[in-house]
């Protein structure tokens, strides 16, 4: 049976089976599979920072308790963008427009970083 391991591969992290030709794969014993954790060669402690993604409305908020860890803000508005879109399809196709809706970025501190409204994650046509 093939071992699970974490594999580095052109800066990315995967989960894949061990392949002796690959010198960055890492056995992760049953305890570190069992957590979830995937700990590569060179990133012992590194954490990537947390991001919280909250909707804003006319109405309130509905704010992200979670957070998701992404690399950097670049990536958290990539997120933000597709949250966006995904959030404006379903209503479309409920019959509502939320366009005028936004998505903030909090950081850990709930420092606000980015504010996008809905309306910036689509393109205008006609």
């Amino acid at each position: 049976m093939p071992t699970i391991s974490a594999i580095a591969h052109s800066g990315r992290r995967g989960i894949g089976t061990v392949d002796e030709s690959m010198p960055n794969a890492v056995d992760l014993n049953a305890a570190e599979r069992q957590n979830k954790r995937l700990i590569l060669p060179g990133f012992e402690g590194f954490r990537m920072p947390r991001f919280y993604f909250n909707i804003l409305s006319e109405a309130g908020s509905l704010d992200d308790w979670e957070g998701t860890e992404l690399a950097d803000l670049d990536a958290a508005r990539i997120e933000a963008v597709h949250d966006a879109r995904a959030l404006m399809s379903s209503a479309v196709l409920l019959g509502y427009d939320i366009a005028s809706r936004s998505v903030e970025i909090r950081n850990e501190t709930g420092d606000i970083l980015l504010v996008l409204p809905f309306s910036e994650a689509v393109k205008r046509v006609g």
